[in-house]
């Protein structure tokens, strides 16, 4: 199986949460595990808001958790045009949600991730695949 881990996912490793941290090594070892640019750039984001000590620790810790993953997934054309679509349709429904959970969420559709999130706001894309290693 190959899964796509959003910024809330990463976040709970990141803050010591031992049963997401545990589901994760466990999938990396068996499975395809990833995350996107933009789960990326978000958590570095987070990490410029720390000061400065609490920043570097926390740069340090993301840098080296995204490399025990298979990749980092660039956002290419073909994520944009099911970006596009995504929130075309969302839109349409009254149902928009986060634009940087959009973009993710285009990730996951186009390459057939299991997206691994607690973010109830993916319920709202048809066909996406979810997991939350919260809940086991």
């Amino acid at each position: 199986m190959a899964y796509l881990l959003d910024t809330t996912t990463i976040s709970f490793v990141l803050k010591g949460n031992r049963i997401v941290d545990n589901a994760m090594r466990t999938a990396i070892r068996t499975d395809k595990v990833y995350t996107s640019v933009i789960t990326e750039g978000e958590l570095l984001a987070g990490a410029l808001r720390m000061g400065q000590e609490l920043r570097v620790e926390l740069q340090e810790e993301t840098r080296l958790l995204l490399a025990d993953l298979a990749g980092v997934l660039p956002i290419t054309r073909e994520v944009a045009a099911r970006y596009g679509e995504l929130r075309c349709k969302l839109e349409a429904q009254g149902k928009m949600m986060a634009v940087n959970d959009l973009w993710i969420a285009a990730v996951a559709l186009l390459g057939g991730f299991t997206l691994v999130t607690d973010d109830a706001d993916f319920d709202r894309v048809r066909g996406l695949t979810l997991v939350n290693w919260l809940k086991p």
